[in-house]
């Protein structure tokens, strides 16, 4: 008996050990103890019969090859790409903004932009096109960005009404309207409210924070604006998400910033976005943080608010898959391909980033074009085909992080992630520990103990994934396979 591929013992502390299963997303933890018997079985010394079964019973040693489990995995993953199934419609209805945020990639990166937002019969053909190709059981969002979609707010409602043209009995899904509210008015609010849609909004914190980045086009803060605005949709019960960005603007004041955010609001989520690079010429835009100082402060505000069911959709769709033992193998729904995106130009493909640079786009709106658009650029974009992924500790909740900024940094779409990549390693050691002190508490003078589901449960605290809401990951559902 060997241990299986993947197994690999880490040190959290001087005298606090876990054995951690990469792949299967298990852990036992223990003191020096647990490193003699880890060592002994390396050797293929004898260890206590009780401890011998613990690790056999718990698939971490096994009597078949070595590398077993991550085969079945290798074979799940290429399912992703056979037959797309979305899960996600993103509209990006217009390449106009009223606002110049100065690190929007949208705007920015749009060669000749359109002044008109997507045409009628674009939009019925596409939104046709997406339910055809789901699956009527399965959760389902459309999500409408821009730009500024309430520009256009006619196109809005004709959305509204192919959605419950095209929709199947009793199929949910919900429609979801990134905006940044400052052409809100009591009428688009009563809209909003009377059809469930649900609008995440851009802000970044207090007033002062707010109007440093997110200008309009004289040069004037929009805070004053957003936060009338965002009472006024609450007013007539629109739900709020607000969206976020994390940069040196805000890093240093995340525990105010987002404490704002959360008592003043009551958002549903919050979308802390790591600070990318607005253009492919701007790898070294001056508010980009360090990736370690990123993954700590999140984690540290996700556990403050764990208790109140505060849905950060960065660290859930990572800590989800820690928590429920599943392999990530996606991080992204475009690469999995269940994410449809159709731009103001009536472009249609996987990925919303790639269309803005003229990248990926159908000739054809054909489910066959975009199953072969997805398998020959991105059918083994997932970390259990990338090679130097083979024994990184956090390949189970990764994903490989998104193709855009692979691309942006490396100039290869294939490419890893790179700042992703170390900012989801910063999680996993702050996951390993997170679950070793919330369940030794229960373990507490046992040379080894293996965390409950319940221990692993109070990782999320009240924080849970909910249909036909905003606490979810719009365009990062990708799970095909449960346990």
């Amino acid at each position: 008996m060997k241990f299986e591929y993947g197994v690999d013992l880490i040190q959290l502390s001087d005298n606090i050990y876990c054995l951690n299963n990469a792949y299967r997303q298990t852990q036992i933890f223990g003191n020096r103890k647990l490193k003699e018997y880890f060592e002994k079985i390396c050797k293929n010394n004898s260890v206590d019969t009780d401890v011998y079964n613990i690790f056999l019973q718990n698939n971490f040693l096994t009597d078949k090859p070595t590398d077993a489990y991550k085969q079945k995995l290798l074979q799940d993953s290429l399912k992703y790409s056979t037959k797309p199934e979305f899960n996600l419609l993103r509209i990006l209805l217009t390449d106009v903004c009223n606002l110049n945020c100065d690190y929007c990639k949208v705007v920015k990166l749009i060669d000749a932009p359109s002044a008109k937002p997507t045409k009628k019969e674009r939009l019925e053909e596409a939104i046709k096109f997406f339910f055809e190709n789901s699956i009527q059981n399965e959760p389902k969002i459309i999500h409408i960005t821009g730009g500024e979609p309430t520009l256009f707010f006619d196109s809005i409602k004709q959305i509204v009404q192919f959605k419950n043209k095209y929709m199947r009995p009793n199929e949910n899904c919900w429609i979801v309207v990134g905006t940044n509210a400052i052409t809100i008015t009591p009428d688009k609010a009563k809209f909003f409210a009377e059809n469930n849609i649900k609008c995440i909004v851009s802000m970044d914190g207090p007033e002062r924070t707010h109007n440093l980045l997110r200008k309009n086009h004289a040069g004037h803060g929009t805070w004053a604006t957003v936060d009338k605005n965002i009472k006024l949709l609450q007013s007539y019960g629109v739900e709020i998400s607000i969206s976020a960005v994390m940069g040196k603007h805000t890093i240093y004041k995340a525990d105010e910033n987002i404490s704002f955010l959360v008592n003043e609001y009551n958002p549903t989520g919050l979308g802390i976005n790591f600070m990318k690079p607005p253009t492919t010429n701007s790898a070294d835009y001056e508010y980009l943080i360090d990736e370690k100082l990123y993954a700590e402060t999140m984690y540290k505000l996700h556990q403050k608010y764990r208790s109140r069911g505060v849905f950060f959709e960065l660290i859930f769709r990572h800590l989800e898959p820690f928590v429920q033992q599943d392999f990530r193998f996606h991080d992204c729904g475009a690469a999995a391909s269940k994410n449809l995106n159709i731009d103001a130009k009536g472009n249609i493909g996987p990925c919303k980033s790639f269309l803005l640079l003229n990248k990926m786009a159908m000739k054809n709106i054909s489910i066959q074009e975009y199953t072969d658009i997805v398998s020959t650029n991105w059918e083994k974009r997932s970390p259990i085909h990338f090679a130097p992924c083979q024994t990184c500790k956090s390949i189970g909740i990764c994903g490989n992080g998104c193709a855009y900024d692979a691309f942006i940094n490396n100039k290869d779409m294939l490419a890893i992630d790179t700042r992703g990549c170390k900012y989801v390693k910063y999680f996993y050691q702050l996951f390993l520990q997170d679950l070793y002190e919330i369940s030794h508490k229960m373990h507490n003078g046992q040379d080894i103990f293996i965390p409950t589901q319940s221990d692993r449960l109070q990782m999320l605290g009240k924080v849970r994934e909910i249909q036909n809401s905003l606490s979810y990951s719009i365009g990062h559902q990708t799970k095909l396979f449960q346990k």
